[in-house]
């Protein structure tokens, strides 16, 4: 679970400026939406407002880039597609941008900062969480490194940290280093770095999940649940199926895309290996199982008044339909594991009464294990039987054109406010503040 990401001079962020997923004392619905995380207790979602260029999605970016630093745990190994530091001010130009974050793992809540620019890490530093005090497990400024004895496993001195101060450069990830390579002997930071492979999911606009065919006929929970939903979202689809055929490899020779997949598929037994066509419509998978290979691909079962069943490719669904089957997934995940998933653009392509519905049932589950931050322009979704004020943010720019955040308990709503027709009108911000286009001849 995050607790709180805190962003300052990289992007749109100037100063550092925090979101975090506390709740409010003002807020008193939706208890099953908080989690106890150690010594603080925190809320399972987020939904995320505000203009388009106002910075929201630039959240979720700061997000992703930790995750991918953290992954890759090299400057200089990982690509940088943008600069980082805060363009309107010169000052910031020449100031190493800094990502913070709060999590809660395996019991305990950790905080993580790193201070860093396209080439070097200026600052990092891991602490133990507290009520009332962080405890230290690692410090690292410039080129000096400390870390706390009591969380080096027995056997490990001075003589140990000095090695390593010599062999992490500076364009190293410190946390990267020892999750890597050194897992035993610092558990701790090896707590932490799992946390940031394993436990956070950051998912953008263009996300498919490319091996939906092969889930879907493996996990027979999954299948259950999107086919019991799905008919509930009037799609026209009743249920989804995998369609399984054999693949005979004396017919795909002159196929040297299929012939690669296969090669792979066998190497690796179980393993869905994707198959990428001219027509990304149709999910497709290759997989080796009891000896065959096999082509796995999704259809979709359409039933008529008649009772009679057409099946149909998911190609010839709407793109709508084809996003909520692509998040079928990740809502199931959400449900069943303990994972953080931040989503930019949660409602893309889909239905406002569709995104709406999901969020209802995902509000009132009592069984949600993971946690969902996303961004979104639906302002269906601004609705107090599914979101708690504190769950609610904007984004909004100020004169300096930095992106500040700030939550809907920041206002006094009433319990039986709609905030829907509030937001519409501006009284929240976060909406784009227009010309007159009649000044414009529009």
């Amino acid at each position: 679970m995050i607790l709180r990401f805190t962003l300052e001079n990289i992007d749109s962020f100037k100063g550092a400026t925090e979101f975090n997923t506390f709740p409010s004392s003002k807020s008193h619905n939706h208890d099953n939406h908080k989690i106890i995380c150690d010594y603080a207790t925190v809320l399972r979602m987020s939904a995320i407002y505000g203009a388009n260029g106002a910075g929201k999605s630039n959240l979720i970016d700061g997000i992703r880039l930790l995750k991918a630093m953290v992954s890759t745990g090299s400057m200089t190994n990982f690509k940088f597609h943008y600069d980082l530091p805060f363009k309107f001010d010169e000052d910031c130009l020449s100031n190493p941008s800094e990502l913070a974050i709060e999590f809660y793992q395996n019991g305990k809540n950790f905080y993580y900062h790193i201070a860093f620019d396209r080439e070097t890490v200026y600052t990092e530093e891991l602490f133990l969480s507290k009520k009332h005090k962080d405890i230290y497990i690692f410090s690292r400024k410039d080129s000096e490194l400390k870390i706390n004895p009591e969380y080096l496993v027995k056997g490990f001195n001075e003589q140990f940290v000095e090695a390593l101060d010599r062999v992490v450069r500076p364009d190293m990830l410190f946390l990267t280093f020892i999750g890597q390579y050194y897992q035993d002997e610092i558990p701790s930071v090896t707590d932490a770095y799992n946390w940031f492979i394993d436990k956070l999911e950051v998912i953008t606009p263009t996300y498919t999940v490319k091996t939906v065919p092969h889930i879907f006929d493996t996990d027979s929970d999954f299948s259950g649940l999107v086919n019991s939903v799905m008919p509930e979202f009037r799609t026209g689809i009743s249920r989804l199926e995998t369609k399984k055929e054999i693949i005979e490899e004396d017919n795909i020779q002159a196929n040297e895309q299929l012939s690669f997949l296969v090669k792979r598929a066998k190497a690796l037994p179980g393993e869905p290996q994707i198959v990428f066509t001219e027509r990304p419509g149709i999910p497709q998978n290759i997989v080796f199982e009891n000896g065959k290979v096999y082509m796995k691909t999704l259809v979709s079962i359409h039933s008529g008044n008649d009772g009679k069943e057409t099946i149909m490719s998911i190609e010839q669904e709407s793109d709508g339909t084809r996003r909520l089957i692509e998040y079928m997934p990740l809502l199931y995940n959400i449900m069943r594991n303990n994972k953080v998933y931040a989503v930019d653009e949660i409602e893309r392509s889909i239905h406002p009464i569709l995104i709406k519905a999901i969020m209802e049932k995902l509000s009132q589950s009592e069984h949600i294990a993971g946690q969902l931050i996303f961004t979104t322009h639906e302002s269906a979704l601004l609705d107090q039987k599914i979101f708690r004020p504190d769950e609610i943010w904007f984004a909004q720019k100020d004169t300096e054109q930095a992106t500040q955040l700030y939550s809907l308990s920041d206002f006094n709503i009433h319990k039986t406010a709609n905030i829907e027709n509030g937001y519409l009108d501006g009284r929240y911000g976060g909406i784009p503040f227009l010309s007159n286009l009649k000044d414009l001849n529009w």
